[in-house]
């Protein structure tokens, strides 16, 4: 064993020795001495090679020496800051004369090469594809090749296994670098006193053979030692754990043929030239595999599901995917599924996540208490917001703070590693989630929290009214920071699952105005959004705050909403019908006239579903007749769009094209409707009038008429719609014999009922490519699968046009 092992050893031996001696923890001596329970496990082992100065001395002062004992301790720490093998070392290698300038001396192959990379973990998983790229980059420069950087920044959140990797790779291109590794750890995240750039520099001169005695006292002077005996020989210096740019660029090395490696929770991107790798979650397939690593395949393999689900719950995150191997490690006698179950709770998931002096919520810790008070505020209270990404404007909201500041707060926590970025929005890792609620219940009184609550919820409804009311016809718009309804669809498409959960807060909490006001505002919208949102629970929310505030007005309209809701986005037509019948009722006792014709509309449109075309044709003439009297002309020609479609189901086809085409030239008009709200009603009387067309047999206008729709619904994001006219112009070009066409646009109908979950839609479809395949010759098999998959996709649903189609399905197998 080398001399100066045995000394490090030794000193690391005194320290745990005089640890033990006073029953501390390697945590509790961190803690009274200032520094990490990393930098004392390392120092305990040996593997930090020159403590600083003012670490042993606060150490010592920690483990309460005086006298002779503490003369000792700092002694053996001043030894071993000397180089390697001092006896080996010729006084005149590197002379430093009076006026500190080093004279290098022309033997190359007398300097000491330097070996300090700690040891590799043996179970690094998920990280092959950076590997190989840092293996790239290192042939590049040792290769000499011009433009190759020599600085790579391995950045990341806290537990994401930057160290791990930074030291995997370089054990991996140490025969790259025959002139050394080095290796830092400039304690940045993981102390509050972070390693003086020029005491490293010292350091890594003593590394590089220079004596105590020589090295400068200048820290530029030092750096200039430092690039001089690195300038020719080919060196990978690992700099671990870093805070800063400025803390990081005296420590690069100069020579060409040098590679540093620089590990960060912050992307350092002052720093020029650098290639920045950010360190991704473990994808599940990694993470079994570690767990195997640590646990044992066989473990592993007994409870693939369990695993699976421990290393979700671990987020994915290196760290925590460890600890958990580690855990289940010492406790053989525990399943894999008992610890799932630990960690299935919240409240102590990171309680769990310890091992030893291992813990996700230490390493937490150490970002969180380098934030100033605002960004701290922002990260706390950000925890509050339901959904798992969110914007500015929001993290304002809930921070009590302008959306400037909070945006500045965002950013300055992405580059401390401990919020994700998309774009414009943000997303807390899983476990950091928990983190920053455990930091606000432990900081903030509870009167706080629930106000920071309720401005969170009071700002969404603003917002989510605010957006609605863009679709609404102009004269109704209110005062917006919408510019348009282009902008409010976006903000409501992106930040809905937030402001759902403030819709049902407010339900839950009495909050029955707001809750009437936001589900009315949202009506217009939803049209161009049928299929984007769970409508029937809006409008059911909507329809008991209206009762709940004794609005009989208000809930004779979200009945009609609700209604629509039922029947056009769920074909839930019997349900649809009990709330039209109820908001029928309702208006009719109130007077309401306007009510009273929407819910004749929506009723009729329930019953031209299911083939009841008279009831239909008398329910829109009364609409239309009630909407003419109180003079409301949108009203009117959408009962007008709905007669239409009632006499084209009672086979009178040229009426109801004529009424239709009348219906589209008020549409395309305008009349008052926000840009979204036209481009959907004419799209819609273009999908009824290529109907009509159909019906009288005239496919090729009618596929003329729906090609034309699909463009304008796909235009205004009305996608369930867009599928409706896909679907049907590949039937009309079926009719054309262009089989081939009509196959692939039943296929590209097909995928978007699919992605919408629309299942009797998507069994329509497929007995249309039923049929096109059994009329193909040698098809017949594809055509038995579509009609099972058709047949499958029926399922329980009951109304009469699915029991029709089941029926003719299951005659059509029984038959082939």
């Amino acid at each position: 064993m080398p001399k100066s092992q045995v000394r490090r050893d030794h000193f690391g031996g005194l320290l745990r020795t005089l640890r033990l001696e006073r029953r501390l923890t390697q945590e509790e001596l961190a803690e009274a001495a200032g520094s990490s329970v990393r930098g004392i496990r390392e120092m305990e082992r040996g593997r930090v090679r020159s403590p600083q100065r003012r670490t042993v001395v606060l150490l010592a002062d920690a483990l309460r020496l005086a006298g002779e004992d503490r003369d000792r301790f700092v002694a053996l720490a001043r030894v071993e800051r000397q180089p390697h093998d001092r006896a080996a070392v010729p006084d005149d290698r590197v002379a430093v004369p009076d006026d500190r300038v080093a004279e290098v001396p022309h033997d190359r192959s007398a300097l000491v090469v330097p070996a300090e990379l700690p040891a590799a973990v043996p179970d690094l998983a998920g990280r092959a594809e950076i590997l190989e790229r840092l293996s790239a980059l290192a042939a590049d420069v040792t290769a000499g090749r011009p433009d190759t950087a020599s600085v790579v920044v391995l950045h990341g959140p806290p537990g994401i296994g930057k160290t791990s990797l930074a030291v995997a790779a370089g054990h991996r291109l140490s025969l790259a670098f025959a002139g050394g590794q080095l290796f830092v750890d400039l304690q940045g995240a993981s102390s509050d006193d972070p390693a003086d750039p020029a005491e490293a520099l010292a350091g890594l001169l003593r590394s590089l053979g220079v004596p105590d005695s020589r090295v400068p006292v200048s820290p530029a002077e030092r750096g200039g030692l430092f690039r001089t005996l690195t300038r020719d020989r080919p060196l990978l210096v690992v700099l671990d754990n870093a805070a800063s740019e400025a803390q990081v660029r005296p420590l690069l090395p100069a020579g060409r043929g040098c590679l540093a490696l620089v590990t960060c929770r912050r992307p350092l991107t002052g720093l020029a030239g650098a290639v920045r790798l950010p360190l991704d979650l473990l994808a599940p397939a990694a993470g079994r595999l570690l767990l195997a690593a640590i646990v044992g395949a066989d473990r592993i393999a007994a409870e693939p599901a369990a695993a699976d689900q421990l290393v979700k719950l671990c987020g994915r995150l290196p760290l925590a995917v460890r600890i958990a191997g580690n855990r289940l490690a010492s406790r053989p006698e525990w399943s894999v599924g008992w610890l799932v179950d630990l960690l299935r709770d919240q409240r102590q998931r990171l309680t769990v996540l310890t091992a030893g002096d291992l813990g996700v919520r230490s390493a937490f810790e150490v970002s969180y208490r380098q934030l100033d008070p605002m960004t701290a505020r922002v990260f706390r209270r950000a925890s509050l917001i339901p959904g798992s990404d969110f914007e500015p404007a929001l993290a304002a909201a809930v921070a009590g703070t302008d959306e400037d500041t909070a945006a500045a707060a965002l950013e300055e926590l992405v580059e401390a590693g401990v919020l994700l970025t998309m774009g414009d929005r943000y997303q807390f890792h899983d476990l950091l989630r928990l983190y920053a609620q455990e930091r606000l219940d432990a900081e903030e009184q509870q009167a706080s929290r629930t106000g920071a609550h309720d401005q969170m919820v009071g700002w969404l409804l603003r917002r989510t009214r605010q957006a609605g009311l863009m679709f609404e016809p102009v004269a109704s718009r209110v005062d917006s920071p919408f510019d348009d309804d282009r902008a409010a669809a976006y903000w409501l498409n992106r930040e809905s699952v937030n402001w759902l959960a403030a819709l049902r807060d407010a339900a839950r909490r009495g909050r029955h105005a707001d809750v009437v006001a936001v589900t009315r505002a949202l009506h217009w919208y939803s049209d161009a959004n049928s299929h984007r949102h769970s409508w029937d629970e809006i409008f059911s929310l909507g329809v008991a705050a209206a009762r709940a505030a004794g609005s009989p007005r208000d809930e004779a309209v979200l009945l009609n909403f609700l209604g629509w809701a039922r029947y056009f986005c769920r074909d839930r037509n019997t349900d649809g019908l009990a709330a039209l019948d109820r908001a029928l009722e309702l208006a009719q006792r109130i007077g309401d006239r306007r009510e009273e014709a929407w819910a004749l509309t929506y009723t009729a449109a329930i019953f031209i579903r299911i083939g009841r075309g008279g009831a239909a044709v008398d329910h829109c003439r009364r609409a239309v007749g009630l909407f003419r009297e109180i003079g409301y002309a949108l009203g009117e020609h959408s009962a007008a769009s709905a007669l239409g479609g009632a006499l084209a189901t009672l086979g009178r086809f040229a009426e109801a094209a004529e009424l239709h085409g009348d219906v589209l030239a008020f549409y395309v008009q305008g009349n008052g409707l926000s840009r979204t709200g036209a481009a959907v009603a004419q799209a819609g009387a273009m999908m009824s009038l290529g109907a009509d067309l159909a019906g009288m047999g005239l496919w090729r206008n009618a596929a003329d008429e729906y090609a034309r729709a699909r463009r304008l619904f796909n235009r205004c994001g009305a996608t369930f719609s867009e599928a409706i006219a896909i679907h049907r112009y590949g039937l009309a070009l079926q009719a054309l014999g262009e089989v081939d066409a009509a196959g692939e646009a039943l296929r590209a109908a097909l995928a978007l009922y699919a992605a919408l979950s629309c299942p009797w839609w998507e069994a329509q479809t497929l007995s249309a490519l039923a049929a096109l395949a059994g009329s193909a010759p040698g098809q017949a098999a594809d055509a038995r699968l579509l009609r099972q998959r058709a047949l499958d996709r029926c399922g329980e649903l009951d109304a009469p046009e699915v029991r029709t189609l089941r029926a003719t399905l299951r005659r059509e197998l029984a038959e082939s």
